[in-house]
């Protein structure tokens, strides 16, 4: 692992230290190696270049359900594993974890917000490096 140095203000000096044990992180590096794959990870999704791990939420009626498997089964190389439970009598709720390409990650959740149905469709950005 390469060893670098950086400058930075004792205002900000001070913050970091604050946030070390509030966050978990028991050294600077670790939060300044997580901050940074945290941006990588960020510019690799609005770049829309490279591998990404991803997960996708989606709220739905149940009617859509026969719908949202049809995209799934489409983009079977990109998603990984679901999970799917009833909020209620007539919402669900599906997670994709979805590893692949950018592109096409994009593209799966772009066609679940087509779908009739869909209520709602969210994701979090987990990691560049897969």
């Amino acid at each position: 692992m390469s060893v670098i140095s950086i400058s930075i203000n004792d205002e900000l000096l001070d913050k970091l230290d604050k946030l070390l044990p509030v966050k978990g992180f028991s050294t600077r590096s670790e939060l300044f190696r997580e901050a940074l794959r945290d941006y990588v990870t960020t510019e690799v999704w609005e770049e829309g270049k490279g591998p990404l791990v991803v997960t996708g939420m989606v709220i739905s009626s149940k009617k859509s359900e026969s719908p949202l498997n049809t995209i799934h089964h489409k983009y079977e190389h990109v998603v990984e594993t679901t999970l799917h439970t009833h909020l209620d009598e007539k919402n669900c709720l599906e997670i994709f974890i979805l590893k692949g390409e950018t592109k096409e990650v994009k593209e799966f959740l772009t066609e679940l917000k087509g779908l009739s149905g869909v209520k709602a469709v969210r994701h979090a950005l987990l990691s560049a490096e897969v």
